[in-house]
């Protein structure tokens, strides 16, 4: 996201959930599918992966109920378990786009969005065997696979606070072992603001005070040294860091 280039639905519905924005909530309201999904057409892709945070900034009512009807309808594709990538087969989440594998980032928003706006739905427990297949094996998580080729793949501070986020209260062994590789992993990767602010927003929304205050006080350097004008999402989940009320209670 940048100015002067279209609005897209991730950063907008980021920006809702940060600052109550009615304006940028009404286009949201205007650019939902009619199948309730926020998506972006990439050639033959449909990046459909902004469904979850559209559905939370929408809040309560009809266009939220589709959002959320579309994210139980639009599984990631089953894969098999093989001997370079071996994976539970039973365990499927969200994809970024339409017909591909399973993703821990956009498993993660469906799930957070799903326990927020409808707490009983039964895809909420895949969700969770999915991250939970997934874990890197000294806990967090990478971006999609937990082995590949014989080789443990490590875990990365935005992808981990995305699954810490989206877990919130239901699995607190996956969550405590994920919160403590957290707190290793962000010091290391405090440069970039997306990994800084979506840290901070796990620790809140978790109690971890002593770290949340530490990563914003680390934040706050960072937007006072760049504004974060050259990234919108970051700065949108800034904005949503740093936000007055915990993010726990957003939807």
């Amino acid at each position: 996201m940048r100015r002067g280039q279209p609005s897209e639905a991730e950063p907008t519905a980021l920006a809702v959930l940060a600052l109550d924005d009615a304006r940028a909530r009404t286009w949201l309201a205007e650019h939902q599918r009619e199948d309730g999904s926020f998506s972006i057409d990439v050639g033959p892709y449909v990046n459909d992966s902004a469904t979850g945070l559209g559905a939370l900034a929408l809040g309560p009512g009809a266009e939220r109920e589709r959002a959320l009807d579309y994210l139980e309808s639009s599984r990631a594709l089953r894969v098999e378990s093989t001997a370079a990538i071996p994976i539970d087969e039973s365990a499927i989440g969200w994809a970024w786009a339409r017909g591909t594998a399973s993703w821990v980032e956009p498993t993660a928003r469906a799930l957070w969005a799903l326990r927020v706006g409808r707490p009983s739905s039964a895809t909420i427990k895949d969700a969770v065997d999915l991250l939970r297949d997934r874990e890197s094996v000294d806990g967090g998580w990478n971006y999609g696979n937990r082995v590949v080729l014989g080789e443990d793949l490590p875990p990365f501070a935005q992808t981990t606070a995305a699954a810490l986020i989206g877990l919130l209260g239901l699995d607190p062994d996956l969550e405590s072992r994920g919160l403590d590789t957290l707190s290793r992993l962000w010091r290391v990767e405090s440069a970039g603001g997306l990994s800084l602010a979506t840290a901070l927003v796990a620790f809140r929304v978790h109690g971890r005070a002593n770290e949340a205050r530490a990563a914003r006080t680390a934040l706050d350097r960072l937007v006072d040294g760049t504004r974060l004008l050259d990234d919108g999402v970051a700065l949108c989940w800034a904005a949503l860091a740093m936000r007055p009320r915990s993010p726990e209670t957003i939807g």
